[in-house]
Protein backbone atom coordinates (compact mmCIF):
# COMPACT_ATOMS: atom_id res chain seq x y z
CA UNK A 1 0.00 0.00 0.00
CA UNK A 2 1.26 3.47 -0.93
CA UNK A 3 2.19 5.59 2.10
CA UNK A 4 1.48 9.28 1.46
CA UNK A 5 2.13 12.17 3.81
CA UNK A 6 -0.01 15.30 3.77
CA UNK A 7 1.41 18.65 4.85
CA UNK A 8 -1.38 21.16 4.86
CA UNK A 9 -1.24 24.86 5.55
CA UNK A 10 -2.02 28.30 4.25
CA UNK A 11 1.49 28.54 2.72
CA UNK A 12 1.26 32.32 2.46
CA UNK A 13 3.98 32.01 1.31
CA UNK A 14 5.53 28.55 1.37
CA UNK A 15 9.10 28.69 2.72
CA UNK A 16 12.16 26.51 3.12
CA UNK A 17 11.00 25.32 6.53
CA UNK A 18 7.93 23.68 4.97
CA UNK A 19 10.09 21.93 2.37
CA UNK A 20 12.65 20.69 4.92
CA UNK A 21 9.90 19.45 7.24
CA UNK A 22 8.21 17.49 4.44
CA UNK A 23 11.47 15.86 3.33
CA UNK A 24 12.57 14.93 6.86
CA UNK A 25 9.19 13.45 7.73
CA UNK A 26 9.19 11.50 4.47
CA UNK A 27 12.53 9.93 5.36
CA UNK A 28 11.79 9.36 9.04
CA UNK A 29 8.57 7.44 8.45
CA UNK A 30 9.47 5.80 5.15
CA UNK A 31 6.75 7.56 3.19
CA UNK A 32 6.58 7.12 -0.56
CA UNK A 33 5.73 10.77 -1.10
CA UNK A 34 4.44 13.88 0.64
CA UNK A 35 1.65 16.08 -0.71
CA UNK A 36 1.85 19.82 -0.08
CA UNK A 37 -1.77 20.85 0.41
CA UNK A 38 -2.44 24.62 0.26
CA UNK A 39 -5.63 25.52 2.13
CA UNK A 40 -8.45 26.99 0.11
CA UNK A 41 -10.08 29.51 2.43
CA UNK A 42 -8.90 28.61 5.94
CA UNK A 43 -11.76 29.36 8.37
CA UNK A 44 -9.38 30.32 11.19
CA UNK A 45 -7.89 33.17 9.11
CA UNK A 46 -11.09 34.81 7.97
CA UNK A 47 -10.20 38.15 9.57
CA UNK A 48 -6.89 38.77 7.81
CA UNK A 49 -6.02 39.11 4.14
CA UNK A 50 -5.04 35.81 2.58
CA UNK A 51 -3.40 35.62 -0.83
CA UNK A 52 -5.80 34.02 -3.37
CA UNK A 53 -5.56 30.25 -3.36
CA UNK A 54 -4.50 29.86 -6.98
CA UNK A 55 -1.51 32.14 -6.37
CA UNK A 56 -0.50 30.24 -3.23
CA UNK A 57 -0.84 27.05 -5.26
CA UNK A 58 1.60 28.39 -7.85
CA UNK A 59 4.01 29.39 -5.09
CA UNK A 60 3.91 25.83 -3.75
CA UNK A 61 4.47 24.36 -7.21
CA UNK A 62 7.47 26.63 -7.72
CA UNK A 63 8.89 25.56 -4.35
CA UNK A 64 8.71 21.78 -4.97
CA UNK A 65 9.64 21.81 -8.65
CA UNK A 66 12.41 19.28 -9.24
CA UNK A 67 12.25 17.78 -5.72
CA UNK A 68 11.64 14.02 -5.80
CA UNK A 69 8.88 12.75 -3.54
CA UNK A 70 7.10 16.09 -3.11
CA UNK A 71 4.00 17.16 -5.00
CA UNK A 72 1.26 19.77 -4.71
CA UNK A 73 -2.48 19.11 -4.46
CA UNK A 74 -5.07 21.66 -5.64
CA UNK A 75 -8.15 19.98 -4.13
CA UNK A 76 -8.86 22.79 -1.65
CA UNK A 77 -7.98 25.91 -3.63
CA UNK A 78 -10.45 24.91 -6.34
CA UNK A 79 -13.37 24.98 -3.90
CA UNK A 80 -15.55 27.95 -3.01
CA UNK A 81 -16.27 28.74 0.61
CA UNK A 82 -14.30 27.63 3.64
CA UNK A 83 -12.40 24.35 3.43
CA UNK A 84 -12.11 21.76 6.20
CA UNK A 85 -9.65 18.93 6.78
CA UNK A 86 -12.35 16.29 7.29
CA UNK A 87 -13.95 17.00 3.92
CA UNK A 88 -10.59 17.06 2.15
CA UNK A 89 -9.33 13.83 3.72
CA UNK A 90 -12.60 12.06 2.95
CA UNK A 91 -12.32 13.08 -0.68
CA UNK A 92 -8.66 12.08 -0.96
CA UNK A 93 -9.41 8.73 0.68
CA UNK A 94 -12.21 8.06 -1.80
CA UNK A 95 -10.04 9.02 -4.78
CA UNK A 96 -7.08 6.91 -3.59
CA UNK A 97 -8.40 3.66 -2.07
CA UNK A 98 -4.98 2.00 -2.18
CA UNK A 99 -3.22 4.72 -0.21
CA UNK A 100 -2.53 5.06 3.52
CA UNK A 101 -2.42 8.72 4.50
CA UNK A 102 -0.29 10.36 7.18
CA UNK A 103 -1.42 13.85 8.19
CA UNK A 104 1.50 15.97 9.44
CA UNK A 105 0.56 18.36 12.24
CA UNK A 106 2.34 20.70 14.64
CA UNK A 107 1.70 20.08 18.33
CA UNK A 108 0.23 23.55 18.87
CA UNK A 109 -2.35 22.98 16.13
CA UNK A 110 -3.07 19.41 17.22
CA UNK A 111 -3.99 20.55 20.73
CA UNK A 112 -7.11 22.27 19.36
CA UNK A 113 -8.16 19.57 16.89
CA UNK A 114 -11.21 18.68 18.95
CA UNK A 115 -12.80 21.93 17.75
CA UNK A 116 -12.34 21.14 14.07
CA UNK A 117 -15.35 20.36 11.89
CA UNK A 118 -16.22 16.64 12.09
CA UNK A 119 -13.14 16.05 14.24
CA UNK A 120 -14.42 12.63 15.29
CA UNK A 121 -14.11 11.42 11.66
CA UNK A 122 -10.50 12.47 11.12
CA UNK A 123 -8.92 9.42 12.73
CA UNK A 124 -10.67 7.16 10.24
CA UNK A 125 -9.14 8.94 7.27
CA UNK A 126 -5.47 9.18 8.20
CA UNK A 127 -2.71 8.50 10.71
CA UNK A 128 -1.40 11.63 12.40
CA UNK A 129 2.30 12.48 12.58
CA UNK A 130 2.84 14.90 15.45
CA UNK A 131 5.73 17.35 15.08
CA UNK A 132 6.74 19.51 18.02
CA UNK A 133 7.56 23.18 17.82
CA UNK A 134 10.72 24.51 19.40
CA UNK A 135 10.10 25.37 23.03
CA UNK A 136 7.12 23.06 23.46
CA UNK A 137 7.30 21.43 26.87
CA UNK A 138 6.23 17.93 27.82
CA UNK A 139 2.85 19.22 29.01
CA UNK A 140 2.12 20.81 25.62
CA UNK A 141 3.13 17.64 23.81
CA UNK A 142 0.98 15.52 26.11
CA UNK A 143 -2.01 17.80 25.49
CA UNK A 144 -1.54 17.46 21.74
CA UNK A 145 -1.25 13.65 21.91
CA UNK A 146 -4.36 13.45 24.12
CA UNK A 147 -6.36 15.68 21.77
CA UNK A 148 -5.53 13.40 18.86
CA UNK A 149 -6.23 10.26 20.85
CA UNK A 150 -9.60 11.69 21.93
CA UNK A 151 -10.74 11.82 18.30
CA UNK A 152 -9.61 8.24 17.71
CA UNK A 153 -6.50 9.05 15.72
CA UNK A 154 -3.44 6.83 15.48
CA UNK A 155 -0.63 9.14 16.67
CA UNK A 156 2.98 8.90 15.53
CA UNK A 157 5.48 11.19 17.26
CA UNK A 158 8.22 12.64 15.06
CA UNK A 159 11.75 13.29 16.27
CA UNK A 160 11.85 16.43 14.14
CA UNK A 161 11.18 19.96 15.34
CA UNK A 162 9.32 22.48 13.21
CA UNK A 163 11.68 25.25 12.04
CA UNK A 164 11.10 28.73 13.43
CA UNK A 165 10.37 30.67 10.26
CA UNK A 166 7.66 33.34 10.28
CA UNK A 167 5.46 33.74 7.20
CA UNK A 168 4.38 37.08 8.65
CA UNK A 169 7.99 38.32 8.64
CA UNK A 170 8.43 37.08 5.09
CA UNK A 171 5.35 38.97 3.92
CA UNK A 172 6.53 42.11 5.68
CA UNK A 173 9.93 41.86 4.01
CA UNK A 174 8.38 41.69 0.55
CA UNK A 175 5.97 44.49 1.48
CA UNK A 176 9.03 46.63 2.23
CA UNK A 177 10.43 45.90 -1.20
CA UNK A 178 12.90 43.04 -0.83
CA UNK A 179 13.13 39.31 -0.17
CA UNK A 180 14.29 38.10 3.26
CA UNK A 181 18.07 37.81 3.43
CA UNK A 182 18.11 34.70 5.63
CA UNK A 183 17.47 32.22 2.81
CA UNK A 184 14.06 31.30 4.21
CA UNK A 185 12.37 31.63 0.82
CA UNK A 186 13.38 29.46 -2.17
CA UNK A 187 14.63 31.50 -5.12
CA UNK A 188 11.82 30.25 -7.34
CA UNK A 189 9.24 31.41 -4.79
CA UNK A 190 10.93 34.78 -4.29
CA UNK A 191 10.97 35.34 -8.04
CA UNK A 192 7.24 34.53 -8.36
CA UNK A 193 6.35 36.88 -5.48
CA UNK A 194 8.34 39.73 -7.02
CA UNK A 195 7.02 39.21 -10.54
CA UNK A 196 3.39 39.18 -9.38
CA UNK A 197 3.73 41.98 -6.85
CA UNK A 198 2.46 39.92 -3.94
CA UNK A 199 2.40 41.34 -0.40
CA UNK A 200 2.60 44.98 -1.47
CA UNK A 201 1.18 47.35 1.11
CA UNK A 202 -2.15 49.10 0.78
CA UNK A 203 -5.87 48.23 0.79
CA UNK A 204 -7.26 45.74 -1.69
CA UNK A 205 -8.68 47.06 -4.93
CA UNK A 206 -12.41 46.49 -5.44
CA UNK A 207 -11.54 44.02 -8.17
CA UNK A 208 -9.41 42.01 -5.72
CA UNK A 209 -12.12 42.25 -3.04
CA UNK A 210 -14.70 40.95 -5.50
CA UNK A 211 -12.56 37.96 -6.43
CA UNK A 212 -11.86 37.18 -2.78
CA UNK A 213 -15.57 37.33 -1.94
CA UNK A 214 -16.28 35.06 -4.90
CA UNK A 215 -13.98 32.43 -3.35
CA UNK A 216 -15.26 32.82 0.23
CA UNK A 217 -19.02 33.23 -0.12
CA UNK A 218 -21.49 30.63 -1.40
CA UNK A 219 -22.58 31.45 -4.99
CA UNK A 220 -26.04 32.76 -4.01
CA UNK A 221 -24.59 34.96 -1.27
CA UNK A 222 -21.97 36.32 -3.66
CA UNK A 223 -24.65 37.12 -6.26
CA UNK A 224 -26.67 38.84 -3.55
CA UNK A 225 -23.65 40.94 -2.55
CA UNK A 226 -23.16 42.10 -6.14
CA UNK A 227 -26.86 42.95 -6.26
CA UNK A 228 -26.70 44.98 -3.04
CA UNK A 229 -23.67 46.91 -4.33
CA UNK A 230 -25.52 47.76 -7.54
CA UNK A 231 -28.72 48.70 -5.73
CA UNK A 232 -26.84 50.78 -3.15
CA UNK A 233 -25.37 52.84 -5.99
CA UNK A 234 -28.85 53.36 -7.48
CA UNK A 235 -30.30 54.51 -4.16
CA UNK A 236 -27.23 56.66 -3.45
CA UNK A 237 -27.73 58.47 -6.77
CA UNK A 238 -31.42 58.95 -6.01
CA UNK A 239 -30.93 60.36 -2.51
CA UNK A 240 -27.55 62.08 -2.79
CA UNK A 241 -25.19 59.70 -0.97
CA UNK A 242 -21.62 58.96 -2.05
CA UNK A 243 -21.94 56.31 -4.77
CA UNK A 244 -18.38 54.95 -4.45
CA UNK A 245 -18.82 54.40 -0.71
CA UNK A 246 -22.26 52.90 -1.29
CA UNK A 247 -20.86 50.40 -3.79
CA UNK A 248 -18.01 49.32 -1.50
CA UNK A 249 -20.25 48.98 1.56
CA UNK A 250 -22.83 47.06 -0.45
CA UNK A 251 -20.21 44.74 -1.86
CA UNK A 252 -18.81 43.96 1.61
CA UNK A 253 -21.99 44.03 3.66
CA UNK A 254 -22.14 40.22 3.99
CA UNK A 255 -18.39 39.54 4.09
CA UNK A 256 -18.73 37.94 7.55
CA UNK A 257 -21.86 35.93 6.75
CA UNK A 258 -21.57 32.39 8.06
CA UNK A 259 -18.76 33.06 10.52
CA UNK A 260 -19.03 30.63 13.42
CA UNK A 261 -18.54 31.09 17.16
CA UNK A 262 -15.32 28.98 17.08
CA UNK A 263 -13.97 31.27 14.37
CA UNK A 264 -14.62 34.25 16.62
CA UNK A 265 -12.68 32.56 19.40
CA UNK A 266 -9.72 32.14 17.03
CA UNK A 267 -9.45 35.93 16.79
CA UNK A 268 -10.07 36.46 20.48
CA UNK A 269 -13.68 37.63 20.29
CA UNK A 270 -17.14 36.44 21.35
CA UNK A 271 -20.65 37.25 20.03
CA UNK A 272 -21.28 39.34 23.13
CA UNK A 273 -18.51 41.73 22.02
CA UNK A 274 -20.88 42.96 19.32
CA UNK A 275 -23.98 43.47 21.43
CA UNK A 276 -24.32 46.89 23.13
CA UNK A 277 -27.04 45.69 25.46
CA UNK A 278 -27.12 41.87 25.70
CA UNK A 279 -29.81 41.84 28.35
CA UNK A 280 -32.08 43.94 26.13
CA UNK A 281 -32.09 41.42 23.28
CA UNK A 282 -29.48 40.08 20.91
CA UNK A 283 -29.78 37.80 17.89
CA UNK A 284 -26.95 35.70 16.46
CA UNK A 285 -28.57 36.09 13.03
CA UNK A 286 -27.41 39.71 12.85
CA UNK A 287 -23.87 39.10 14.11
CA UNK A 288 -22.43 39.30 10.60
CA UNK A 289 -23.27 43.02 10.44
CA UNK A 290 -20.95 44.40 13.13
CA UNK A 291 -18.49 41.55 12.60
CA UNK A 292 -18.46 42.43 8.90
CA UNK A 293 -17.00 45.83 9.74
CA UNK A 294 -14.14 44.07 11.56
CA UNK A 295 -13.48 41.76 8.61
CA UNK A 296 -13.72 44.64 6.11
CA UNK A 297 -11.05 46.51 8.03
CA UNK A 298 -8.71 43.62 8.88
CA UNK A 299 -9.00 41.45 5.78
CA UNK A 300 -9.72 44.03 3.08
CA UNK A 301 -7.97 47.11 4.43
CA UNK A 302 -11.06 49.35 4.51
CA UNK A 303 -10.49 52.35 6.75
CA UNK A 304 -13.36 54.67 5.78
CA UNK A 305 -15.49 55.02 8.92
CA UNK A 306 -18.67 55.71 6.93
CA UNK A 307 -18.29 52.53 4.91
CA UNK A 308 -17.53 50.48 8.03
CA UNK A 309 -20.57 51.97 9.78
CA UNK A 310 -22.86 51.07 6.87
CA UNK A 311 -21.59 47.49 6.89
CA UNK A 312 -21.99 47.21 10.66
CA UNK A 313 -25.54 48.58 10.69
CA UNK A 314 -26.98 46.86 7.63
CA UNK A 315 -28.59 44.03 9.63
CA UNK A 316 -30.32 46.02 12.37
CA UNK A 317 -29.87 49.71 11.70
CA UNK A 318 -29.44 51.88 14.79
CA UNK A 319 -30.76 54.95 16.60
CA UNK A 320 -28.72 57.38 14.56
CA UNK A 321 -28.14 56.36 10.97
CA UNK A 322 -26.29 58.33 8.34
CA UNK A 323 -27.65 58.60 4.80
CA UNK A 324 -25.15 55.95 3.69
CA UNK A 325 -26.25 53.66 6.54
CA UNK A 326 -29.87 53.97 5.37
CA UNK A 327 -29.00 53.39 1.72
CA UNK A 328 -27.15 50.12 2.40
CA UNK A 329 -29.75 48.99 4.95
CA UNK A 330 -32.54 49.31 2.36
CA UNK A 331 -30.45 48.02 -0.56
CA UNK A 332 -30.16 44.72 1.32
CA UNK A 333 -33.97 44.40 1.00
CA UNK A 334 -34.43 45.83 -2.49
CA UNK A 335 -31.60 44.39 -4.60
CA UNK A 336 -32.89 42.75 -7.79
CA UNK A 337 -32.53 39.16 -6.60
CA UNK A 338 -34.95 39.62 -3.70
CA UNK A 339 -38.39 38.24 -4.57
CA UNK A 340 -41.76 38.38 -2.80
CA UNK A 341 -44.46 40.81 -1.69
CA UNK A 342 -42.44 41.99 1.31
CA UNK A 343 -39.45 43.03 -0.79
CA UNK A 344 -41.67 44.55 -3.48
CA UNK A 345 -43.33 46.79 -0.92
CA UNK A 346 -39.98 47.93 0.48
CA UNK A 347 -38.95 48.79 -3.12
CA UNK A 348 -42.16 50.71 -3.71
CA UNK A 349 -41.74 52.71 -0.53
CA UNK A 350 -38.05 53.43 -1.15
CA UNK A 351 -38.70 54.60 -4.71
CA UNK A 352 -41.91 56.57 -4.14
CA UNK A 353 -42.09 57.69 -0.53
CA UNK A 354 -38.51 57.74 0.74
CA UNK A 355 -35.98 55.78 2.76
CA UNK A 356 -37.57 56.53 6.14
CA UNK A 357 -40.98 54.96 5.35
CA UNK A 358 -39.18 52.01 3.75
CA UNK A 359 -37.06 51.50 6.87
CA UNK A 360 -40.09 51.65 9.19
CA UNK A 361 -41.96 49.09 7.09
CA UNK A 362 -38.92 46.81 6.76
CA UNK A 363 -38.38 46.83 10.53
CA UNK A 364 -42.06 46.10 11.24
CA UNK A 365 -42.15 43.14 8.87
CA UNK A 366 -38.79 41.82 10.07
CA UNK A 367 -39.96 41.95 13.68
CA UNK A 368 -43.09 39.97 12.73
CA UNK A 369 -40.92 37.28 11.15
CA UNK A 370 -38.67 37.12 14.22
CA UNK A 371 -41.69 36.81 16.53
CA UNK A 372 -43.03 33.90 14.48
CA UNK A 373 -39.69 32.17 14.89
CA UNK A 374 -39.82 32.73 18.63
CA UNK A 375 -36.36 34.30 18.57
CA UNK A 376 -35.02 37.33 20.47
CA UNK A 377 -35.24 40.68 18.71
CA UNK A 378 -32.00 42.62 18.62
CA UNK A 379 -32.61 45.85 20.51
CA UNK A 380 -31.08 47.89 17.68
CA UNK A 381 -33.88 46.79 15.35
CA UNK A 382 -36.38 48.25 17.79
CA UNK A 383 -34.37 51.47 18.06
CA UNK A 384 -34.27 51.72 14.26
CA UNK A 385 -38.03 51.16 13.95
CA UNK A 386 -38.86 53.76 16.59
CA UNK A 387 -36.50 56.35 15.10
CA UNK A 388 -37.96 55.79 11.62
CA UNK A 389 -41.52 56.12 12.91
CA UNK A 390 -40.64 59.35 14.71
CA UNK A 391 -38.99 60.74 11.56
CA UNK A 392 -41.91 59.66 9.41
CA UNK A 393 -44.34 61.46 11.69
CA UNK A 394 -42.23 64.60 11.28
CA UNK A 395 -42.61 64.29 7.53
CA UNK A 396 -38.99 63.23 6.88
CA UNK A 397 -38.42 61.07 3.83
CA UNK A 398 -34.65 60.63 4.05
Amino acid sequence: MLKTGILGGTFDPIHIGHIECALKIKEEFGLDNVIILPAGNPPHKFARPVTPGLLRLELAKAAVSGIDGLSVCDIEVKKNGYTFAADTLAELKEQNPGTEFYYILGDDTAAGIGGWKDAEKLGGFANFILVRRKGTGEKGLEDAEKALSDIGANVLLSNETLPEISSTNIREAFANGSAPEDGSVPESVSRFITEHGLYRKGPMTEEAITEDLRSVLPPKRFTHSLGVAEEAVRLAEKYGADTAKAHLAGLLHDCAKGVTVPQLKWIGMTPEDFSPEPAAGFSYRVLHGPLGAVVAERRYGVTDSEVLSAIAKHTTGDKNMSLLDKVVFIADYTEKNRCGEFFEEVRRLADNEGLVPAIAFACDETIKIILKRGEPIDVRTIYTRNAAIADREKGKKV
